[in-house]
């Protein structure tokens, strides 16, 4: 059998994604999917062997990994405010050797606001920047030896209305976006956009692991021993982003989403399983954190996923208390199970508030 050059270039790329992920069973799918024989994958393994695309791998369970050119720098980061431009410049953009043209534009926006934030929240001394890049997708990683994202967050509720505030109540606030402790040179956009731009977001500071990516809600890992790591190796914030080399996504496209043309960064998404980290959506101080500043946007989109029962008095503050007080904010329950929906419906009495979207959302 004959295919085309884009055929086989097809075949490859799936292989690829295959050996990417560790799938041991990579041959039989490809020959599955493609109709082809086992001596027509070897066929292409050995070809993309010979091309140093791919090396065998006993530590891999497909027996293979993806080759990759591996960059890493580390930048004083006292000598270098405010030149975030100039570092991606220099220390990423040369090592992003696959990548097309969209993904360069993707690299240079999250990479600049990351960086941005070690500069200027950190208060570290030290950047370190690792770059890797293969076939298939590439990599950054971002790192400082500051007092931490979380830490930064805290010191800033703190001093404007928070009652003692604790980290889980600093992600909420992430989760939400258009927080920040530097009101006056920065819009708390940051992390938000990068998160939902690049395939895979990890953001690790003390015992929290933040992950995030495109079309993912966000989810949190608590791990003490994370912490006992990032005070020996004294680490401030990691961020990890990846990024397929040929994605045919557009920012832009990320920023429409979730802004307005003339308004700017109006809408945003929580992830009410996530937000609930105590939990399940059982409380009124639960709905009353989750509620606190999305008066700065004029639509939220709760996602229930995961939820498998909610509280009355965590559906009576969110979708009535709330709602009534603040009928400018539009709200929209997302992923519920009919449990859930029937208890947003009991607690608007019979009518719920207008600004309550129960429709199905596009």
């Amino acid at each position: 059998m004959s295919f085309t050059e884009k055929k086989r270039e097809e075949i490859k790329k799936y292989i690829l994604r295959k050996i990417m992920s560790d799938d041991e069973n990579f041959i039989a799918k490809t020959m599955d999917n493609f109709g082809i024989s086992i001596t027509s994958v070897k066929r292409y393994l050995q070809e993309l062997e010979n091309c140093n695309v791919i090396e065998s791998s006993d530590q891999k369970k497909c027996k293979y990994h993806l080759a990759e050119a591996i960059h890493r720098e580390e930048i004083d980061l006292k000598g270098n405010r405010n030149n975030e431009d100039r570092i991606f410049s220099a220390s990423v953009k040369p090592y992003l050797i696959n990548c097309n043209d969209k993904a360069h534009r993707i690299w240079q926006y999250v990479c600049a606001e990351m960086i941005n934030n070690a500069m200027e929240h950190s208060d570290g001394n030290k950047l370190c920047i690792e770059v890797r890049s293969n076939p298939f997708s590439s990599s950054v990683l971002i790192l400082d030896d500051g007092i931490g994202v979380f830490a930064t967050l805290l010191d800033y509720m703190k001093k404007h209305g928070w009652e003692d505030p604790i980290t889980e109540d600093a992600l909420i606030e992430l989760y939400k976006g258009k927080i920040t402790s530097k009101e006056e040179n920065h819009s708390g956009e940051g992390i938000f956009f990068s998160s939902k731009m690049v395939d895979e977001f990890c953001l690790w500071s003390d015992s929290y692991i933040y992950k995030a990516g495109h079309g993912k809600a966000p989810q949190t890992i608590q791990s003490h021993l994370s912490a006992y790591k990032t005070r020996i190796d004294r680490i401030g914030t990691l961020v990890l982003m990846r990024l397929e080399n040929e994605t045919e996504r557009n920012i832009s496209e990320v920023f429409g989403m979730y802004t307005d043309v003339e308004e700017g960064f109006v809408k945003t998404m929580i992830p009410v399983k996530e937000a609930c980290i105590s939990g399940e959506p059982v409380a009124r101080s639960q709905a009353r954190r989750i509620c606190n500043r999305l008066e700065a946007f004029q639509e939220v989109v709760l996602d229930f996923k995961d939820v498998e029962f909610m509280g009355q008095g965590f559906a009576d503050e969110m979708f009535r208390v709330y709602a009534v007080a603040h009928p400018q904010v539009k709200m929209h329950p997302i992923n519920m199970l009919p449990e859930v929906g029937r208890m947003i419906r009991h607690v608007g009495r019979g009518k719920l508030p207008e600004n309550v979207c129960l429709e199905s959302y596009d």
